[in-house]
C-alpha cells in the first residue's frame, strides 16, 4: 500500500487494491457476439462481484515494509473499512495508517469490468498527489488475483511495473503482498499486509 519515503508513495499508487495490462493476456468481450440481453448485463453486478463480497467488513492491518531487501522490515498496524457502493457495482476501501510516524488517509475503489473482463482498482490517498489504477484477474484454484499496473518513480526517472498478490486465506483473513523494482532494476518484495477481520464486541 516501503511505509517510508518513496516506498510508500509507490505502494499507494498500485493498490486498491496503478494504466496497465494484467498477468496473462484476457481479451475483452467482443460487441460482435453480444445480443441486446448481454449489453445490458455487462452494467449489472455478476458473478465475479460475489466474488469481492468477502473484503466487505473492517479489518485490522499488520504492515510489513521493506525500502531494502536486505533491511529489517518497518512494521505497523492500521484500520482498513471496505463496502459495496453504486448498486454493489464497486468495493470501497478507507485506509487509515501511520508511515514513518506520519497519520495518513487512503481511499481505494475495486470492481469487476465485465466488458475487459478484468478486476479493476484505483487508489489515493494523502500523502501523494497521483491516481493509481491497476488490472489482473483471479484464480479460483489459488484464491488469489494477480494485479498489474505501472507507477513513475522519482529516483529512476520513469515509469515502471509494479505487481500485487491478493491472497485469500479465509473468511476472515486475506494478504497483499506487492513486488517492486529496486534502481538497480532488480525485483523484492516491498510491502506485506495481513487483513484480519475485526472482531464485534458484544
Amino acid at each position: 500500500m516501503h511505509w517510508l519515503g518513496r516506498g510508500l508513495v509507490v505502494f499507494v499508487s498500485i493498490l486498491m487494491v496503478s494504466g496497465c495490462a494484467a498477468r496473462g493476456k484476457t481479451e475483452g468481450v467482443s460487441p460482435d457476439s453480444l445480443t441486446p440481453n448481454d449489453w445490458v448485463s455487462l452494467g449489472k453486478p455478476g458473478s465475479f462481484h460475489q466474488i469481492l463480497d468477502g473484503f466487505v467488513g473492517t479489518w485490522d492491518v499488520q504492515v510489513s515494509s521493506w525500502s531494502d531487501p536486505k533491511a529489517n522490515p518497518d512494521v505497523s498496524v492500521a484500520l482498513s473499512r471496505s463496502k459495496w457502493i453504486l448498486g454493489d457495482r464497486f468495493l470501497e476501501e478507507r485506509f487509515d495508517g501511520s508511515a514513518g510516524g506520519q497519520y495518513y488517509k487512503g481511499r481505494g475503489i475495486l470492481g469487476y469490468d465485465a466488458g475487459a473482463r478484468l478486476f479493476t482498482s484505483v487508489w489515493m490517498d494523502s500523502l501523494n498527489t497521483s491516481i493509481a489504477i491497476s488490472k489482473g484477474t483471479f484464480s479460483p484454484d489459488s484464491k488469489t488475483f494477480e494485479l498489474v499496473g505501472e507507477v513513475y518513480d522519482p529516483l529512476m526517472g520513469r515509469m515502471k511495473e509494479t505487481y500485487t498478490e491478493i491472497r485469500l486465506v479465509s473468511n476472515d483473513e486475506y494478504e497483499i503482498n506487492m513486488i517492486d523494482t529496486a534502481p538497480n532494476g532488480r525485483k523484492f518484495r516491498s510491502l506485506s499486509l495481513v487483513y484480519r477481520r475485526k472482531k464485534e464486541v458484544s
